[in-house]
């Protein structure tokens, strides 16, 4: 059933920000973006996975080495980083730059990870790509087949590192969705965020030293990834992301002159300074009250079914609407018994259910009047006596004439 007459346990915010302060009654204006020198550029929340910035987004561009973090995410779904993989001729033999592998070399698919996303090391990718698939030519297939099951409709790859080819390409948004499942991947977020590194190099008497390319780490503590691109064709390009007050935004910058992670921390910081992470609806934070007809109490506790939570402009924000009926008694905990109509950001309204927190049994004078048994047993009963009365007060008018 659904609920109309609603009343508010307690006195409360009707969103509850998540990672700031409070929250006002009525949707605020969009901020204004900042200027970027970038061809294409996308901000996202990864949890919602709103998109609060979009230039250029769904333009066909070249991605460079962003192509690696497809790569280390079809690794990461294959499992067992320790693994130990023989270096092949085939990715010995990748040039540009390298963690200058060597036929034979035997290493962790760990290890190759660091040198595909922290170094951007071609030779690295391709022994990856043979590592989970046995050749380069399956593993490009799988990164299609990826691309697609992710929704990147506009991405199409030919190689596992980001080497120039001109039918090798993707978009700002699609590249943001790679970046989401790539945070998403507790094995690679710590890759992502390491400034530097070591790897066991058995050709030499000392180890490898990895640098991350990612120079928006060095610059900014709440940077934490996540990979890097350039080629001629492609220009600078970042894939980043930053986490504040236990908040995390992505970006994506394409096509920069140059310093793309200003670009990317100038985006970044406008995301975080303009939007508020918030809970629309709350299975904690909102509880409810809702009418109940023909029940031993007047109201049952209530709660959201499930959070809504949304990204949205700092200021005013609109209230979740109560919507429905009363419910009828017998109710039972976890019984749907209303529901709550919240606006989304994009303009759409989401209904949420509102299910009981106890049980509210049937009122005795409830339950005659819903069976019939008791109901006309009752009438019995009741007719009956009024029977009796009747011929009481008929017989004592007739005894008092005949006195009379």
């Amino acid at each position: 059933m659904t609920v109309r007459a609603v009343r508010w346990v307690t006195t409360i915010v009707p969103a509850i920000a998540l990672c700031f302060g409070p929250v006002a009654q009525a949707r605020a204006a969009e901020p204004q973006p900042p200027e970027l020198d970038c061809t294409a550029a996308v901000l996202v929340d990864p949890e919602t996975k709103q998109f609060l910035y979009e230039d250029n987004a769904n333009e066909r561009r070249y991605v460079a080495s962003l192509t690696k973090m497809m790569t280390a995410l079809l690794v990461a779904e294959s499992g067992d980083l320790q693994r130990t993989v023989t270096i092949s001729k085939t990715a010995a033999s990748v040039g540009e730059t390298t963690m200058n592998l060597t036929a034979g070399e035997e290493i962790t698919v760990e290890h190759l990870l660091m040198g595909t996303l922290m170094a951007s090391a071609n030779d690295a990718a391709v022994a990856c790509a043979e590592a989970v698939s046995g050749s380069v030519d399956a593993f490009i297939e799988r990164m299609n087949e990826r691309a697609q099951e992710l929704g990147m409709t506009g991405t199409h790859f030919v190689n596992p590192n980001g080497l120039h080819d001109d039918d090798h390409y993707s978009t700002a948004h699609d590249m943001a969705i790679l970046a989401i499942h790539v945070m998403g991947r507790a094995e690679l977020r710590p890759i992502v965020r390491m400034q530097e590194a070591t790897v066991p190099w058995p050709s030499k008497s000392h180890d490898r030293k990895l640098l991350n390319r990612n120079r928006l780490l060095e610059y900014w503590p709440a940077a934490d990834g996540i990979k890097t691109g350039y080629t001629r064709q492609a220009s600078d390009c970042l894939a980043a992301s930053a986490y504040v007050d236990g908040w995390r935004l992505i970006c994506v910058v394409l096509g920069c002159e140059e310093k793309p992670w200003n670009e990317a921390r100038a985006l970044l910081e406008w995301g975080f300074d303009n939007f508020l992470k918030v809970a629309l609806v709350s299975t904690e934070l909102t509880p409810a009250t809702v009418e109940v007809r023909g029940g031993v109490e007047e109201v049952v506790s209530a709660r959201p079914a499930e959070d809504v939570i949304a990204v949205l402009p700092r200021g005013p924000i609109a209230e979740p609407v109560l919507a429905g009926d009363v419910v009828q008694a017998p109710v039972t905990e976890g019984q749907v018994v209303g529901s709550l109509e919240v606006l989304m950001p994009d303009g759409t309204r989401r209904s949420v259910d509102l299910v009981a927190t106890a049980p509210v049994a049937r009122s005795p004078w409830a339950h005659v009047l819903h069976d019939r048994r008791y109901f006309l047993a009752l009438a019995a009963i009741v007719a009956l006596a009024v029977g009796v009365l009747v011929h009481g007060a008929a017989s004592e008018a007739l005894g008092s004439r005949r006195t009379g």
